[in-house]
């Protein structure tokens, strides 16, 4: 049986929660070396996930080097995704980058490039699209039952959810806000339902107006006057071919949430994840009248993936057997590091249009094929 060797990079609540977590339940996979600049995090790590023999570094670039791994999995903050991923590359290991693949355009251009340089392997973190409401959708929009799709909402308005550990709240660490936490999955989850991961033209606003609410919020108080981050990001996103995606994106804000979830809007019918407890609604017109279906999900879903049940609480296991399948068939993964290039190049435009008021053209660079 073959059995590849992982190093995990950043032993915080995503490298372990996730990543490790995931991995020793795998039989194919092995976690050999672990990375963080806290010694407590790894020896934690080794300690509840029994380690034995674990190598640790608290250098990166030690870890990267160690001719004994396969694969690297890096759960760092977001603005050392790029360095660490061109080590992890540069080094001849498989690369899994926790979302978003980078905070800036032109470094997700050169993570790929360096992939295909090299001829490794490189995945994304953007395991929602394994949650059972997003797959099913896919078989619909596979199946033709939504028909051309024109207009799309990518949805992570959270009424009260702000993330109070960690680095989210600083614009050096993190990127930003809202917009490098919660939006990367929605925009991925949309345009990998529309199949379209070709923005051409962004227009956005951010907005900071809630920072001092702290009442209400599920995950505790913050520091407001140590956060320079946006709170809020709206935008106009069109992509190739036509298609409009709608970005609504807030960590706090007075109206009812859409955590983390699309809707679609096609020429046969509409779909989106608003049924009871989140559940798949599909509305068409059936038999000559309007209609709203919530069909049964799961039993359907179930064939999909083999021993792994698919199901939102699942869903980061099945993400990770996913990627390990990809390399030891040396085949693509469903989530494919290029695919990560168009989330940030939309956040990165939005960005800049909300600060110059102006529709922002996104320019094609060189090709990553």
């Amino acid at each position: 049986m073959i059995q590849l060797k992982f190093g995990i990079i950043g032993c915080g609540w995503i490298g372990t929660a996730k990543h490790i977590s995931s991995l020793c339940q795998h039989p194919n996979a092995k976690v050999v070396a672990l990375c963080d600049i806290l010694p407590e995090r790894m020896d934690d790590a080794d300690k509840k996930f029994n380690l034995a023999g674990v190598k640790k570094y608290l250098d990166y670039r030690d870890l990267c080097s160690d001719p004994d791994i396969d694969v690297i999995h890096i759960c760092t903050p977001n603005a050392l995704h790029y360095e660490m991923t061109m080590a992890a590359l540069s080094s001849g290991k498989h690369v899994h980058c926790e979302k978003p693949l980078a905070t800036r355009s032109d470094h997700a251009f050169e993570m790929v490039n360096m992939a295909k340089k090299v001829g490794k392997r490189l995945t994304i973190g953007h395991q929602r699209r394994f949650f059972s409401s997003v797959q099913y959708m896919k078989s619909l929009v596979e199946s033709g039952e939504i028909g051309d799709i024109y207009y799309a909402k990518a949805l992570d308005a959270r009424r009260r959810g702000v993330p109070t550990w960690g680095d989210y709240m600083s614009k050096e660490k993190n990127g930003g806000g809202i917009l490098f936490d919660g939006a990367p999955h929605s925009l991925d989850m949309t345009m990998y339902l529309m199949n379209n991961f070709k923005p051409v033209s962004v227009y956005g606003k951010v907005m900071n107006k809630m920072r001092h609410e702290t009442d209400g919020n599920p995950w505790g108080v913050w520091d407001h006057d140590k956060s320079n981050v946006e709170d809020t990001g709206f935008a106009m996103i069109t992509m190739e071919g036509g298609a409009v995606i709608y970005l609504e994106a807030a960590w706090l804000i007075n109206m009812l949430g859409y955590a983390n979830s699309t809707l679609l809007v096609g020429t046969k019918a509409g779909v989106d994840m608003q049924g009871k407890d989140g559940n798949v609604r599909v509305n068409k017109i059936y038999n000559g009248k309007m209609a709203v279906m919530e069909p049964e999900i799961m039993p359907q879903m179930a064939a999909l993936v083999g021993k792994f049940e698919i199901n939102d609480r699942n869903a980061p296991a099945v993400e990770i057997d996913n990627w390990i399948q990809a390399l030891i068939n040396d085949s693509e993964p469903l989530i494919k590091g290029e695919e990560g290039i168009a989330v940030v190049q939309i956040i990165e435009s939005i960005f800049k249009s909300s600060e110059t008021g102006e529709v922002v053209q996104i320019v094609s660079r060189p090709s990553t094929d």
